[in-house]
């Protein structure tokens, strides 16, 4: 299995920008730039997995500095019921990941090195025991100087679901050798991040309300969520990784990328109104060309759906209705669907995140 080319048969939120982004609340960005950060995380969450089959993993930058990042891991179970209805119900692990250039230790004699923490978000998680025979949910990062499979990690970050696996820590030489300590552009704003974290609440991938097998060889995806050149533009790679045993006991990890751009409209006051998502066009060049998909056949649906409440009673068809939707199969296939509106008044009406900016 390839690394890259797999074939495979199968008043709220965006208030929290500040009176001063509030004139410029989404600034342009050079090519250079976006590639840079498309590139610096793409290598970061190579290096993590989260436990639950279907999960969905969001990773983006949470400040305008280098080495701070956020992220969001989610069970995702969106499939049919019995009666072939559509339903969504999750449970999350909120996150924030800090990289340290330098930290000392309990033994004065060992030199600094460089620092990873990963503590969980106890407000904006699911926390609770864990049921007999279950397991929690889990996110793990790998700091080994090679990862050649996040998902049996040599050096792991480890937090879970379970309330005494809240914060992890150590340290790795890779977090500088990978380079995950510079910021590609300081260019984030408020608005920017309130946008990352709507976009990890709203947007799931799914096999098994797609066009793709939901009964064998299910991927994971880890959704990497950064800014596109043009303001109010934002992008999300989605990485569909599995990992594939066969017969004579050997198993391999691959991932493949699959790329998104959306589009936000914003009204006077800064409140956002509506807005597009798009697949962007599979590679022409190699699988290192930016800005393009390199999974030859994505087989799974994207969906932009309204907020819910992870835990909560599940969502149905009624949200999977107002939801935008894409469809991504194989290129060429007559059954993708590359493009759809987003209205976000609807997506949002109901909850606190359909207000503007805070004064």
């Amino acid at each position: 299995m390839q690394a890259h080319h797999l074939f495979i048969p199968t008043l709220g939120l965006l208030a929290w920008a500040t009176a001063a982004d509030a004139q410029v609340v989404s600034r342009p960005l050079t090519a250079e730039q976006v590639a840079c950060e498309e590139r610096q995380l793409e290598r970061l969450v190579h290096r993590m997995a989260a436990s639950e089959e279907t999960s969905n993993l969001f990773l983006w930058r949470s400040s305008a500095d280098g080495g701070l990042f956020r992220g969001l891991a989610s069970t995702s179970e969106l499939r049919y019921d019995d009666t072939g209805v559509r339903y969504r119900k999750e449970n999350q692990l909120a996150f924030d990941l800090i990289l340290k250039a330098g930290e000392d230790f309990l033994d004065p004699r060992r030199p600094r090195l460089p620092q990873a923490t990963l503590v969980r978000r106890d407000a904006a998680s699911n926390v609770h025991p864990t049921p007999v025979n279950s397991y929690p949910l889990t996110t793990v990062l790998d700091l080994a100087p090679e990862v050649p499979d996040p998902t049996l990690p040599k050096m792991p970050l480890r937090i879970t679901s379970a309330p005494a696996a809240g914060s992890d820590d150590r340290a790795g030489r890779s977090i500088a050798a990978a380079d995950f300590l510079t910021a590609c552009h300081s260019e984030v704003t408020a608005f920017d991040l309130a946008v990352y974290q709507l976009l990890a609440r709203t947007v799931r991938i799914s096999q098994c309300l797609s066009v793709g097998n939901c009964f064998a060889g299910l991927f994971r995806f880890k959704n990497l969520i950064f800014r596109g050149a043009e303001p109010f533009t934002y992008r999300m790679n989605v990485l569909s990784y599995l990992v594939a045993c066969y017969d004579d006991g050997h198993c391999s990890y691959g991932e493949g990328l699959t790329a998104f751009l959306f589009r936000l409209q914003v009204d006077d006051a800064g409140r956002l109104t509506g807005g597009s998502v798009e697949a962007l066009p599979w590679c022409s060049e190699s699988v290192t060309q930016p800005g393009c998909t390199t999974l030859l056949n994505p087989s799974f649906a994207l969906f932009v759906l309204p907020p819910m409440t992870p835990g909560g009673p599940p969502q149905g068809e009624e949200s999977f209705r107002r939801a935008a939707r894409l469809e991504l199969e194989f290129e060429g296939s007559d059954r993708n669907i590359l493009y759809a509106p987003i209205n976000w008044v609807d997506l949002l009406q109901g909850t606190t995140w359909s207000g503007g900016l805070v004064p």
